[in-house]
């Protein structure tokens, strides 16, 4: 994987080979061959279709949870019945786009993350009024997270279910041999800031002759161990908006593309430097040999630091055979103040063309009561976006790995994203292959200068947004 930018795909997909041993996909045509074979419903009773294959959920034992979950519900509810409908996650986007296309919009689709919602962004059905008609309970979801998946100008488009934030994971044998202080489990620390982690980090990034990063001896091309190990699956959006710029790389009315800002070309610069400069984090060339031995970076021991989702709950088992470690908060940007603790969650969404959107209203309410919610984010390895069912998660995960401080998971909630990262822009897949495109320039070393490289983003952005302001007047 030398050289390769990860997303969240590539870790729930090791994270379904580590527990199950298959490709999440791997099983998925098989399911949708069934959900295509299944008979309509009786008359009067009221068919509620769910699509699942825009993120997790599409693994064999994923799929049978999923099928306990539609003969309770079923034998419960004789005039509304669900099936799902699951794909490969490769081919979510010609398969749903077909059957818009078709005038077969299953009535809900899910699990699904604040990007997987952009793909069809005016597709979706706003919740605000079955919520207040309903007197709908949103007292026990964590308060920012009601926020993720509430968008101006198109309402409330899911209701929180799992959310995966962002911890600053670190090897505590590779702090202990370095004689460095383990970083504050507790946000918002004034002093813990990056600079305060890249300075750390040159302590914990060693040569193969022992010299650290501060040393005139090092030589980064021998490096062995990393002191950082950056935000694998992130990219310049991100980071500009740790930076203070906004997040998504656009202003506010979404017509200009801001990603050459003072802050984005700050942020990134720092980014740039921890590979080019300070030598803390891995090239791609470098980071290979993470995953001669391991199946991520941070379990092969070479890691002081790693920024990183929940997602990663998969690997907890192998890590703690090889080395201790823990969990610390986010660091902050001094002169931003706070820190900004970037966050992913998925939740299920109604189609606003499906033919039963009560129905469908009625399962998702359901799915939605404690005794399903838990078992769907236990299903998706994600921690549940209710705060009753929160603490049951910790608890059950420092029984699990009680050196572990847990709790910092659920106190990150508190400094989520605002807008999410991954929120809807103007041509949004376009936008975002073109932020890749620069992330990647800059990681490979192919082009360090940073303002021209976010300049040429910039520009280019801003063409596709004309574009679609034009066509959208």
């Amino acid at each position: 994987m030398a050289g390769q930018r990860l997303s969240r795909r590539d870790f729930l997909r090791m994270g379904a080979l580590a527990t199950a041993g298959a490709v999440l996909a791997g099983c998925a045509p098989k399911a949708a061959e069934k959900a295509a074979e299944a008979t309509a419903p009786p008359p009067g009773v009221q068919k509620v279709t769910v699509f699942t294959g825009f993120g997790t959920g599409t693994d064999a034992s994923q799929i049978e949870v999923h099928d306990t979950i539609i003969k309770e519900f079923n034998g419960d509810h004789p005039d509304v019945q669900i099936e799902w409908l699951t794909v490969p996650w490769g081919e979510h986007v010609a398969k749903y786009s077909t059957m818009l296309a078709a005038g077969m919009t299953p009535e809900m689709a899910g699990p699904i993350g604040v990007g997987g919602v952009a793909e069809f962004w005016e597709g979706w059905v706003d919740l605000s009024p079955y919520i207040e008609a309903d007197n709908y309970d949103m007292s026990d979801y964590f308060g920012l997270t009601q926020e993720i998946h509430t968008y101006a100008g198109q309402g409330v488009l899911g209701l929180p279910l799992c959310v995966y934030p962002s911890v600053v994971f670190y090897n505590e044998d590779l702090f202990d041999a370095a004689g460095v202080d383990y970083p504050p489990h507790k946000f918002g620390e004034s002093d813990w800031t990056y600079d305060k982690q890249f300075e750390i980090a040159k302590l914990l990034t060693i040569d193969s002759a022992g010299n650290d990063a501060n040393s005139p001896a090092f030589k980064w091309e021998d490096t062995t161990q990393w002191g950082w190990n950056g935000w694998d699956w992130m990219g310049i959006r991100e980071v500009g908006a740790k930076w203070g710029g906004k997040p998504r790389g656009v202003s506010d009315d979404n017509r200009t593309a801001v990603f050459n800002s003072p802050e984005y070309v700050k942020g990134v610069q720092a980014i740039a430097d921890t590979t080019w400069k300070t030598h803390i984090w891995a090239n791609g060339e470098q980071g290979g040999a993470f995953y001669d031995v391991a199946g991520d970076p941070f379990g092969s021991g070479m890691v002081g630091a790693w920024e990183i989702h929940s997602w990663m709950g998969w690997a907890y088992g192998s890590w703690t055979e090889s080395f201790n470690w823990d969990v610390a908060a986010v660091p902050m940007v001094a002169e931003v103040g706070k820190p900004i603790a970037v966050v992913d969650a998925d939740t299920y969404v109604m189609s606003k063309t499906a033919k039963n959107p009560d129905a469908a209203w009625q399962a998702m309410k359901w799915l939605f009561e404690p005794a399903q919610f838990d078992r769907l984010c236990k299903n998706y390895s994600c921690i549940p976006a209710r705060k009753t069912l929160a603490a049951t998660w910790v608890s059950g995960q420092q029984a699990q790995f009680p050196d572990v401080d847990f709790q910092v998971f659920l106190d990150s909630l508190d400094y989520i994203d605002r807008p999410n990262h991954e929120a809807w822009l103007p041509e949004y897949k376009r936008v975002g292959d073109a932020c890749t495109k620069a992330w990647d320039l800059l990681r490979t070393g192919e082009n360090l200068n940073v303002e021209e490289v976010l300049a040429s983003l910039s520009a280019e952005a801003q063409g596709y947004i004309d574009e679609y302001w034009a066509a959208n007047p």
